[in-house]
């Protein structure tokens, strides 16, 4: 009597997660047939473990800061310079990798405004800088449906007291560096204020919001330096014609 294998294999790559049916015929050297169903249910894989030193880079928060006025209603895109561009980057790359042991993670976007202004133009201005840091994530991978942004204007500015405590704990800092912030506190803070907060959503974590005093574009978020006034140009003076004789 002809034998027959007493198992088969089912594979399900490429099948989408659900209920299959499985039908079998079955026949031998006499032409006898035989049939039988069942059902299995197909599963996602199990998503990667959570990188712990990952998450907790991602759970400190991180804030980007935009220089004064910065971006125009006529130009959205302005504003972001190349070390908060550096900033957002290294934040994407950690939190596309986080997607994929944890897919359902959002962040938040909380824009900030300084105090100067009016309270709608400072509310409109904060809701452009998170527009504009939205759109370089979503660039750069991250999906638009994992981040929430909110605009804040200038109502929840840092205290002088809050960038005190910030510039006091920056460990990038010398002495002589705090010393030199603290006698221009005013303009520090004012710079300090005009970011954008990044933090996964639920879980209370704050961004640091330390400012990058050291990043080679510093001066031009806290304000630069105003350029030396061009020297007048010499008034030409005129010839007096000779006298008449």
């Amino acid at each position: 009597m002809e034998r027959f294998p007493a198992a088969a294999t089912l594979s399900t790559n490429g099948a989408a997660p659900g209920s299959v049916t499985v039908a079998a015929t079955c026949s031998d050297s006499r032409g006898l047939t035989a049939q039988a169903s069942t059902g299995v249910t197909v599963e996602n894989p199990p998503p990667p473990p959570i990188d712990v030193q990952l998450e907790a880079r991602l759970r400190l928060g991180h804030s980007v800061y935009f220089p004064t006025a910065k971006p125009p209603v006529k130009d959205p895109n302005a504003g972001l310079l190349p070390s908060q561009q550096q900033t957002l980057l290294a934040f994407a790359t950690d939190f596309v990798k986080y997607l994929q042991a944890k897919p359902d993670a959002h962040i938040t976007l909380e824009g900030h405004a300084d105090i100067r202004g009016s309270v709608p133009y400072n509310q409109a201005l904060s809701e452009r800088r998170t527009a504009r840091v939205k759109s370089f994530l979503v660039e750069n991978g991250v999906p638009e449906g994992a981040i929430e942004t909110r605009g804040l204007g200038k109502e929840h500015n840092l205290t002088t007291e809050d960038v005190k405590e910030s510039v006091a704990q920056n460990p990038e800092l010398t002495s002589e560096e705090r010393a030199r912030v603290m006698r221009n506190i005013v303009t520090i803070r004012m710079a300090s204020n005009r970011r954008v907060d990044i933090s996964l959503s639920n879980t209370g974590q704050v961004s640091k919001r330390q400012f990058p005093f050291n990043a080679t574009d510093a001066l031009s978020l806290i304000g630069g330096r105003t350029a030396d006034k061009k020297a007048a140009a010499p008034k030409a003076t005129k010839k007096k014609a000779p006298a008449k004789k």
